[in-house]
């Protein structure tokens, strides 16, 4: 029994051989470079700081809509 180990990883090494053949692996390529796309452009900057007239309030909905209610109370007094 001086030689278990050998025998033991010839017969491992046996074993790989027949479930896992050579070549049948993964390919080991490495993967093809990824393609550098430019980039989308950006929308024009639109701030309402620097618009030249104030801005309408009515033109958009409430950010807090219970106000709306409130407001309309008020106005009706």
């Amino acid at each position: 029994m001086n030689d278990l180990i050998p025998r033991l990883a010839a017969r491992l090494r046996s074993w790989l051989d027949r479930h896992f053949p050579a070549g049948a692996g993964p390919d080991l390529a490495p993967p093809p470079a990824p393609v550098a796309r430019p980039a989308p452009p950006l929308p024009s900057h639109r701030s309402p700081y620097g618009l030249d007239g104030p801005l309408d309030g009515g033109g958009s909905a409430l950010v807090r809509p219970y106000l709306g209610d409130a407001l309309a109370r008020g106005a009706a007094v």
